[in-house]
């Protein structure tokens, strides 16, 4: 019993040893790993920091961010489609994983060859870990980059911008850089709306049956009489709404960079002239708004007419006197200076500044002009102006003080934005009512009887005035071979709704125009083909009075 319970015990106590040698030896080793462990995690974090506070982050990878692929549409005041947002992808390089920079940017420039291989090789070969190659490739270009395998090259979905209408009403529209972000017209004007969270697509004023009838007519007549540009507006005077607004020649907002930046000026809201007689239907209204002058007093425009040390000239006299019927519908400098000396320079200002022409439209785009005004408003600048000479302005200011004039007096701030029924605009006065209807009476009188006549379309009963002007002479005064010619045109005579604009820059004389080229030649026939084509369009564009005139 001894040895038995002797042998047992030993053997309890050989395996008790072993088991704990066992367990020590396996504590020692997790204590080693455990060691390791944080030694290895505070290397990485000494290399980490090292990385953030001492590196000039040349050696690190960083990868393109994604662009804001949210930005709603914008559209005709019908719905149609004139910008939108796509889905594409841009080509970027990690020029330290390309592996042959001169092989890859021939391979590639093969694919694209509107791409420079000289220009690529040289991004390949910078001491970078990113650059841009080329932005908006459609899927089936994706593809091909894709498939010719070269190391180092990758995508990035983004969104790009897409203009379905091309040149069409591209200085109303604008475009956006390659970012998303507004750069010129509405795209800039409404750049927050469009980009907010859930945005609908705003519609615009314009419809793009009259944008394009006025884009055309605008183009033919810049060709034609060989003009250095021409512009155009078409306005519902009631609502201040831009119907159409034109500056040709136009660009492509689809790659704005292609063309020459002067073709993205838009004349129409950008460049200031002094228009002329256009002019002179807004004296004739200040002179009833303020008593002056009645529509049934006679002026002598007969002999020359001096102001201080100067003449005032008609270029076709009249050779009987003529009341303000007359001086409006003949055109007659003279007579309207007559006019001008009684209003005076301080109601002269007053008035031109409720009309809105002593500053910018003050509609939502950026594109508005500044006008320039004289420095000395005295008795020769007061005349001067009431015909359309010594302040220049923009078409789209011209317009709108005519719609004011013609809209029962009331101004309504133009817009590039769809009026809502349910938020009417809101107007000032500037001319009282009985003016108002005065004034259409008299500008119907220059199309059926004075200088408007090649405007008037049956119809339509339209309502206009020529305005032909020197442009300033760059030794001083004004040249008399360099003109601007426009028309400023309503209709219809019964009940007005639209106003519009015709302005050619240095018109040319051609077969047919006797060697004129002043408005009556130029820019009054082209705003009659406008009208011609826009009126069946456009709703409350027909005369409805007895007294309009009816041609077959």
């Amino acid at each position: 019993m001894t040895q038995s319970y002797t042998f047992q015990n030993q053997q309890t106590l050989t395996l008790a040893d072993e088991e704990y040698r066992a367990v020590s030896e396996g504590r020692i080793r997790i204590r080693i790993g455990v060691v390791a462990f944080l030694f290895m995690l505070l290397v990485a974090i000494v290399r980490l920091a090292e990385i953030s506070l001492f590196s000039d982050g040349a050696h690190q990878r960083v990868l393109p961010q994604a662009v804001q692929m949210q930005r709603a549409d914008l559209t005709d005041r019908n719905g149609e489609l004139l910008a939108t947002t796509l889905e594409t992808y841009s080509l970027y390089a990690e020029p330290r994983r390309v592996w042959n920079p001169s092989e890859t940017a021939e391979v590639l420039q093969r694919l694209r060859p509107h791409l420079d291989r000289s220009t690529l090789q040289q991004k390949l070969e910078l001491d970078r870990s990113f650059v841009w190659l080329e932005r908006g490739l459609t899927p089936k270009e994706r593809q091909a980059v894709f498939n010719l395998g070269l190391p180092g090259l990758d995508f990035r979905k983004e969104p790009k911008r897409v203009y379905p209408r091309e040149a069409l009403a591209s200085h109303v529209v604008g475009f956006t850089d390659v970012d998303m972000a507004g750069v010129a017209g509405a795209e800039r004007a409404f750049d927050d709306e469009l980009i907010a969270d859930n945005a609908p697509s705003i519609a615009l004023s314009i419809d793009l049956r009259v944008q394009f009838a006025l884009t055309d007519e605008l183009t033919k007549a810049r060709e034609k009489f060989d003009a250095l540009d021409a512009s155009g507006v078409v306005m519902d005077i009631q609502t201040g709404e831009i119907i159409a607004m034109a500056s040709v020649p136009n660009f492509n907002p689809n790659d704005p960079g292609a063309t020459l930046p002067a073709t993205r000026f838009n004349h129409a809201a950008m460049s200031t002239y002094d228009l002329g007689s256009v002019f002179k239907p807004l004296t004739m209204a200040m002179a009833l708004e303020d008593g002056v002058a009645d529509q049934v007093e006679m002026f002598d425009v007969q002999k020359p007419y001096r102001v201080l040390n100067k003449y005032i000239r008609d270029d076709h006299p009249s050779e009987v006197p003529l009341n303000m019927w007359g001086v409006l519908g003949e055109s007659s400098n003279r007579g309207t200076a007559m006019i001008a000396q009684r209003i005076g320079a301080e109601r002269q200002r007053h008035h031109l500044r409720n009309l809105g022409l002593l500053d910018r439209v003050g509609y939502e785009l950026a594109e508005s002009a500044k006008p320039q005004v004289q420095k000395r408003w005295g008795e020769m600048a007061t005349v001067t102006v009431s015909y359309g000479h010594g302040l220049s302005v923009t078409p789209l200011a011209l317009t709108s003080a005519i719609s004011a004039m013609l809209n029962d007096g009331v101004y309504v701030t133009p817009t590039v934005r769809k009026a809502s029924m349910a938020t009417p605009p809101v107007g000032r006065r500037v001319f009282r009512s009985e003016v108002s209807r005065d004034m259409v009476d008299m500008m119907r009188y220059v199309v059926t009887d004075g200088t408007g006549r090649r405007a008037n379309v049956p119809g339509y009963g339209v309502m206009g005035k020529t305005g032909t002007a020197e442009k300033p002479s760059a030794t001083g005064g004004y040249d008399q071979k360099r003109l601007v010619t426009s028309f400023v045109a309503a209709f219809p005579h019964s009940n007005p709704r639209y106003a519009m604009i015709v302005t050619l820059d240095e018109p040319k004389p051609i077969e047919g125009t006797y060697g004129y080229a002043t408005a009556g030649w130029n820019a009054t026939p082209t705003a009659g083909n406008v009208i011609r084509r826009i009126g069946p369009i456009l709703p409350g564009a027909r005369d409805t009075s007895k007294y309009a005139q009816v041609q077959p």
